[in-house]
C-alpha cells in the first residue's frame, strides 16, 4: 500500500510541475512569480519523497538541490518585496500646488 502511494506522489509531483511548466511557456504565468517557484517547491518535495522511498538517490539528490534553490527564490523575493517602497509613494518635498489663477479669482 505505501508503494502505491509513494509512486503516486512521484507521478502526481512530476504532473504539478509539468503543468507549471506548461503555464510558464504559454505565457500564463511568470518565471520569477511565488506561483511557480512555489509550484516547483512544492512538486520537487512529491518527487524527492518517491525517489528516496525507491532509493532512487540521484533524483532524490538532484530534487532537493531544486528545493533548496527554489526556496531561497521565494525567501530573496519575500525580503525584497517586504523592503521594496511603493511606486505609489510620492515624496511630499516634490508636491506643488497648481491651480488655475482665473479660477481663484472667480471664485474669490
Amino acid at each position: 500500500m505505501l508503494h502505491t502511494i509513494m509512486l503516486g506522489l512521484g507521478f502526481a509531483g512530476g504532473l504539478i510541475y509539468l503543468a507549471a511548466y506548461f503555464s510558464l511557456t504559454r505565457g500564463w504565468i511568470s518565471g520569477t512569480s511565488y506561483l511557480f517557484h512555489g509550484t516547483s517547491v512544492v512538486s520537487c518535495v512529491m518527487i524527492a519523497a518517491s525517489s528516496a522511498y525507491s532509493e532512487a538517490w540521484p533524483s532524490a539528490v538532484v530534487n532537493c538541490i531544486f528545493i533548496f534553490v527554489g526556496a531561497v527564490f521565494i525567501a530573496k523575493k519575500a525580503f525584497a518585496d517586504a523592503t521594496a517602497c511603493p511606486a505609489t509613494v510620492t515624496d511630499a518635498a516634490e508636491l506643488t500646488f497648481q491651480s488655475d489663477t482665473d479660477e481663484l479669482t472667480a471664485a474669490a
